[in-house]
């Protein structure tokens, strides 16, 4: 039996979705929102292809600048490493990692303990840990950015000091018109200030078996990796939307205090005027570059949405190899944005690329612990990052918050 097309399984989804939930709007039945609930799930199978639509230019632009200032970093003139000199430090880091410290070769740990100190400062490996080969640390940088959508979308700078400082303009100077011959008094001059973006540490655990590590057979690398990445991927992406810019948590869209929010109009519902009303309120200047972000319970009561001529906000645009869009902008998929309810803000909306910044400090590095969990015949792998993020142009970012003003 020939195997349907996914576009026309898709277009057949949305179809029964708009019929049901059409004749439910005349009158509520428990069979009618069974049936529309039916067919968004099967509108939610394909929300995975479509973030990958969406994101896959962000995500290709945001891999190769990264790497490329990692690149940079490492094969500067002072580093002094040569590709035969990577290759050698991820071999070392291999074997070293399988063993307790006592039993270590002392060539593998100057081979590893030689290229951190041409690569990173002193204070960026604590006593204890190892820098992690350039490809691994490459490797998990790639699939942050695949698993985290505000990595993609924001600005992303890898540094090798404490912090990012830049200027940020917090007031503007204006024209005013005057006479041939008349006196030119100040209208004002610009103002600036200084942000800084520091980066923290932040570390993850991860729990080996004594008896994988004897298997020369087993990637270890790989599963440090794959684990690292998972842990600073969920703790990453909270703090992108809630972090408190405190407690060396980086600064979220939602808890900064100068992102402007527009309401929805009903106290306890998202409606279609609001998410209007939001899109229309960002200066035309960012909105060329600005994609929507809510989770995947908010899609589905976006999906419900109609425009005062009976159209869905939501449109599905796979078919031409689109992504899909509400009100013809497209969004993204952000688990850790909060659900609609009375007070919070589940949309936000903007040129993130523009006004959210994140900064990756170079050198990701790893530490052993043979004895903690040394009678459940475990080996305790620490993984330590410094990263930090922040709002940098608060007028470029939106949100939509429930309530009628």
């Amino acid at each position: 039996m020939a195997e349907k097309d996914p576009v026309d399984v898709l277009m057949h989804a949305f179809n029964e979705f708009k019929s049901a939930n059409d004749e439910n709007l005349k009158k509520r039945d428990a069979l009618l929102e069974a049936k529309i609930n039916n067919a968004s799930k099967a509108l939610d199978r394909f929300e995975d292809v479509n973030q990958k639509l969406v994101l896959a230019e962000q995500q290709a632009k945001a891999t190769q600048e990264q790497l490329e200032r990692i690149e940079e970093l490492i094969n500067r003139p002072s580093a002094g490493i040569t590709n035969q000199d990577f290759a050698a430090v991820t071999k070392a880091f291999d074997r070293v990692m399988r063993r307790s410290p006592q039993d270590r070769d002392r060539n593998d740990v100057e081979t590893i303990n030689k290229y951190a100190n041409s690569i990173v400062k002193a204070d960026d490996v604590s006593a204890g840990y190892l820098l992690a080969p350039p490809e691994m640390e490459a490797a998990i940088i790639k699939n942050l950015i695949e698993t985290t959508p505000m990595r993609a979308l924001a600005t992303v700078r890898v540094i090798g000091g404490d912090s990012l400082k830049q200027p940020r303009k917090t007031a503007s100077g204006s024209a005013s018109r005057i006479g041939e011959i008349a006196t030119r008094t100040n209208t004002g001059d610009p103002a600036y200030g200084m942000i800084e973006i520091k980066a923290p540490e932040m570390y993850a655990r991860i729990a080996v078996s004594q008896q994988m590590l004897e298997d020369s057979g087993y990637d270890l690398l790989a599963e440090l990796r794959e684990d690292a990445t998972e842990q600073f991927a969920v703790k990453e992406g909270l703090e992108y939307i809630s972090g408190t810019n405190a407690s060396n948590q980086g600064e979220g869209v939602l808890t900064n205090g100068s992102i402007s929010y527009t309401a929805s109009g009903e106290a306890a519902a998202i409606t279609a005027d609001g998410l209007m009303d939001l899109i229309h309120a960002l200066k035309t200047g960012y909105s060329a570059g600005a994609v929507l972000g809510f989770n995947r319970s908010t899609l589905g009561a976006i999906r419900k949405l109609k425009d005062g001529m009976g159209g869905y906000l939501w449109t599905p645009g796979i078919a031409n190899a689109a992504p899909n869009t509400i009100l013809g902008v497209p969004y993204v998929e952000m688990a850790d944005m909060p659900n609609i309810a009375a007070g919070t803000y589940p949309v936000i909306y903007g040129d993130f690329r523009r006004g959210y910044k994140i900064v990756d400090r170079i050198g990701i590095s790893f530490q052993t612990d043979f004895t903690t969990e040394a009678d459940n015949g475990l080996v305790i792998f620490r993984a330590r990052k410094r990263s930090g993020s922040a709002v940098v142009l608060p007028e470029a970012i939106r949100k939509l918050k429930i309530a009628v003003s």
